[in-house]
């Protein structure tokens, strides 16, 4: 309704203006307070009901990772029975995944999938269906880019996909388009033009058909980018998952992944879009800070926002905010009635504060963990990661082989010493063991009288480590042979058992008399 105000008086107009003001707020107060409208959607995403008795409902929005949601219904709820009863949902054909949006004026929607469901009783008796859903960026960080996407699995020649570089935006847009292609379509026959994200490409291409695509890539030619001013990034994966693969560049690129599910009804994803299936998942990264382009990191409440651009020094590492002294006001604001903030001139900052109007805040400082990293690949045998020495010691480093060790005929190793030099001499490090009789091997066999069916078998123990001292299995080296020992291990009767002394060898232990 328009009115003329050159028809009335100043104190008309005044009124009229006021009059206009409060409605405009009331219209506000109406749309905040406004109910979302959240509905359940099963596996094909038929619609099951719409959610209107929850005691609770949290959605949260997570920039470049994923939300969660929380819903709680009564348990004698028809959708509270519906969601509980999954047997009976996938015999109807109904699928096992429930789906999940929320859509709140003017325009925001979540959407995600079901998680877990659990049942929880209350103090008062009453049964709660609590029901946590995951956003939909959860579906993205399960695409792997496969190194060659056009070839079967057994075929990835070459073994690393790019680089590819080239604005971000594109450059991470075109590794995900080309794998959500390979597993929507498997036989493809599209030909591949110079640029396959140009929506111009799309129709004379041969095969493309994303009707029945169940995750569609919203497209952003090579020249669109370009001319956004997208700060270039090269990414390059091999067999990488392409949310691991694009995570920092979006942080440097100050870039956002939006998520949404298109529904009948809807307008189109993007200008131009062809005809999509109903629930697709459409897959769009976004410049929302502009911080490389267009856009106000400071000011003052008395000269307002100042709009700045960031520029890379010349080590291409830091970056350094220019003034802006002649900015452009966007069109966008010229429109009455449009509230939304443009990224290049944001009108308003809210700081936190006695007198702001932010009703509650949050703020979370997660402490530092580790202080040092250490990557690397393989190494060659014998650098890193090289078997210890023994079980018990620390891990060490060989770099040559060990030397063949021979003993004399008493069981005992040479001496160590230098030639010329005392054998616990300074600076030699000597093993004195302690004497051993020279016949404990013939003793040993000596006492052994008794038939077989009265020996005990002594447990063998694997010992991992050089002979510290004389042994009786004298092998003539100080590693495995072929073949039986040159002495069996003892076995000594159960209940004719003298006193016993352990001594370890390399690969087993056996119990020697004294």
């Amino acid at each position: 309704m328009s009115i003329d105000l050159n028809a009335m008086s100043l104190a008309e107009q005044c009124e009229a203006i006021w009059e206009a003001t409060l409605a405009a707020e009331r219209a506000d107060e109406l749309e905040r307070l406004a109910q979302p409208l959240v509905r359940l959607w099963d596996g094909h995403w038929r619609l099951a009901g719409l959610v209107c008795s929850e005691y609770r409902a949290e959605f949260t929005w997570i920039d470049n990772d994923t939300g969660t949601a929380l819903v709680e219904l009564p348990l004698d709820d028809p959708l509270a029975k519906w969601v509980w009863r999954t047997r009976a949902r996938v015999a109807a054909g109904e699928g096992r995944n429930i789906h999940i949006t929320c859509d709140k004026p003017p325009g925001s929607r979540w959407s995600g999938r079901l998680h877990d469901h659990s049942i929880e009783r209350r103090e008062d008796g009453s049964l709660m269906l609590l029901l946590r859903f995951v956003h939909d960026f959860q579906h993205l960080k399960h695409y792997l880019i496969w190194s060659n996407p056009f070839f079967d699995a057994s075929v990835q020649i070459p073994r690393v996909f790019g680089p590819v570089p080239g604005p971000a935006r594109w450059a991470l847009k075109l590794p995900l388009f080309l794998n959500i292609m390979r597993e929507q379509v498997q036989q493809h026959g599209w030909q591949l033009p110079d640029d396959p994200l140009d929506p111009a490409s799309w129709l004379g291409a041969v095969g493309l058909d994303m009707s029945q695509w169940s995750v569609v890539v919203a497209p952003t030619s090579f020249a669109e980018d370009l001319a956004a001013g997208t700060l270039w990034a090269v990414p390059h994966s091999r067999f990488k998952y392409w949310f691991d693969m694009a995570r920092d560049i979006l942080e440097d690129a100050e870039l956002s992944v939006r998520c949404r599910r298109w529904l009948d009804g809807d307008p189109p994803p993007w200008p131009g879009a062809p005809r999509l299936r109903h629930g697709v998942l459409v897959i769009d990264i976004i410049n929302s800070s502009g911080y490389y382009s267009d856009t106000s990191s400071g000011g003052n409440p008395f000269d307002g926002l100042a709009r700045t651009v960031a520029r890379f020094s010349e080590d291409f590492i830091d970056t350094i905010e220019e003034a802006i002294t002649d900015p452009v006001t966007p069109a966008d604001y010229l429109i009455p009635g449009r509230r939304r903030t443009h990224v290049t001139t944001p009108f308003a900052v809210y700081f936190d504060g006695p007198d702001t109007g932010i009703a509650t805040s949050k703020f979370t400082e997660t402490a530092s963990t580790a202080v040092q990293v250490v990557t690397g690949g393989s190494s060659m045998p014998g650098v890193v990661g090289a078997p210890p020495l023994d079980w018990g010691g620390a891990p060490t480093t060989r770099t040559r082989r060990r030397n063949t060790v021979s003993r004399g005929a008493d069981g005992r190793r040479p001496p160590r010493g230098r030639i010329g030099a005392p054998a616990g001499g300074r600076g030699c490090r000597q093993f004195a063991p302690p004497p051993v009789p020279g016949d404990a091997a013939g003793l040993a066999r000596g006492q052994i009288r008794c038939p077989r069916e009265q020996l005990g078998m002594v447990p063998v123990l694997r010992v991992h480590g050089r002979l510290p001292g004389p042994c009786l299995h004298d092998r003539g080296d100080d590693g495995p042979q072929e073949g039986p020992p040159r002495h069996p291990i003892m076995v000594l009767p159960r209940d004719h058992r003298p006193r016993r002394r352990t001594l370890r060898h390399r690969g087993e232990r056996a119990l020697v008399p004294e």
